[in-house]
């Protein structure tokens, strides 16, 4: 997902937000301020409500924050590069650059989140009680929603140990059984099936709460779909990680990319060299022939005819920072992994000496997937 709004940077790694997660923020102000806390102090004022219920709901978000913090914290001490930290409609995401190389770290990597989610929830338990001297008034909606804050991280921290895939409890199990099996492929394959039946567990709940209660099963739903659906995602992943284990980023690349000067408007792409060139990626390199981004015609098509001429490929690029960069020798899913948060999907092929040699983009992924699955049925019917 996007990151229409950018945060900062912890420890180096980008942290922003999809615009769906404002859905969420107001929804879960609304709850305390109209509904949680005047349940508990009918008689304290609606300002009161919703100043206390909108600090509690940033401390709820922070909590998400430390969460996936955490994740990001320990998975760079294990030698795994992340990309970023996206919040969103279902919470956080920590985008990792490759994956862990034993089951230790995937382990430490996987447990650490809802960990710090427990470790938060007796914070705010603890604060509770320190407050909670019997008094009314304002600091007893204070005391409720300290309350509310510590509930909230035992089931985000109980939610996400469940062992189901991609959920961290999913991670905790693939590492188990990665260990005991002493195959990844399998116990990640195991691990991604379990989030499936729990995905459609959820979904069959949610259906049952929406008939017998009412709208809010809907979000159990939509929840189960969303495992599901990433769960599911996470298998074709293994299996196409697995089908590719022993091909290279040379075997996949396009070689050789033709490059273009980053000052050179949209206008004169498109009205003077497009027509020689048959792909859509194209590398830019300036005066001095760094590279200096990536620009595709998908990005070329959202700039308006009357903005062409005065629009060059560089303003409109994205910058070589966020694009993901392999070696030759490399193994293509290890690749593959990074290229996922790439803002455009490709992946610039660098030499020993930081030469461009080669671009990685879907359509090379597909070409090499089908091939082999044309050569695999020739050797089949050759073998009748």
């Amino acid at each position: 997902m996007d990151q229409n709004i950018r945060l900062g940077k912890i420890d180096g790694v980008p942290i922003g937000m999809n615009w769906s997660i404002l859905v969420i923020f107001c929804l879960i102000c609304w709850e305390l301020a109209d509904l949680v806390l005047p349940g508990y102090h009918p008689n304290d004022s609606t300002s009161v409500y919703w100043v206390v219920g909108v600090v509690a709901s940033v401390l709820f978000f922070a909590s998400l924050l430390a969460h996936e913090v955490s994740h990001a914290v320990i998975a760079k001490r294990n030698g795994i590069g992340v990309r970023r930290i996206t919040f969103w409609l279902f919470g956080g995401v920590s985008e990792l650059e490759s994956e862990a190389l034993t089951p230790g770290a995937d382990f430490r990597v996987a447990v650490v989140g809802p960990a710090t989610s427990l470790v938060l929830a007796g914070l705010f338990g603890a604060l509770a009680s320190l407050f909670n001297h019997g008094g009314g008034g304002t600091q007893a909606v204070i005391v409720s929603a300290l309350g509310w804050l510590a509930w909230m991280n035992v089931l985000l921290g109980v939610f996400n140990i469940l062992p189901a895939a991609p959920l961290d409890g999913g991670r905790v199990l693939r590492a188990y059984l990665w260990q005991r099996r002493g195959d990844r492929v399998s116990a990640a394959t195991t691990a991604a099936r379990a989030g499936q039946a729990f995905g459609y567990l959820l979904v069959v709940l949610g259906v049952l709460e929406f008939l017998a209660v009412g709208i809010f099963g809907l979000w159990f739903v939509f929840l189960g779909w969303f495992l599901l659906m990433a769960a599911q995602a996470e298998e074709s992943q293994v299996a196409m990680r697995n089908s590719l284990a022993n091909v290279h980023v040379r075997d996949v690349m396009t070689p050789d990319p033709t490059t273009f000067d980053s000052q050179t408007t949209v206008a004169d792409l498109v009205d003077n060299q497009l027509h020689r060139y048959r792909f859509s990626s194209y590398p830019l390199v300036g005066p001095d022939g760094r590279l200096e981004g990536l620009t595709t015609m998908g990005r070329v098509r959202h700039v308006p005819a009357s903005q062409r001429q005065g629009t060059r490929l560089k303003d409109i690029a994205c910058p070589v920072s966020e694009l993901p960069v392999g070696r030759p020798g490399e193994p293509i899913p290890d690749l593959l992994q990074r290229m996922q948060a790439s803002p455009d999907g490709r992946a610039f092929v660098l030499d020993e000496n930081d030469r461009l040699v080669g671009i990685v983009s879907p359509s090379d992924i597909a070409r090499y997937v089908q091939l082999c699955m044309l050569q695999s049925q020739g050797r089949t019917a050759r073998r009748r």
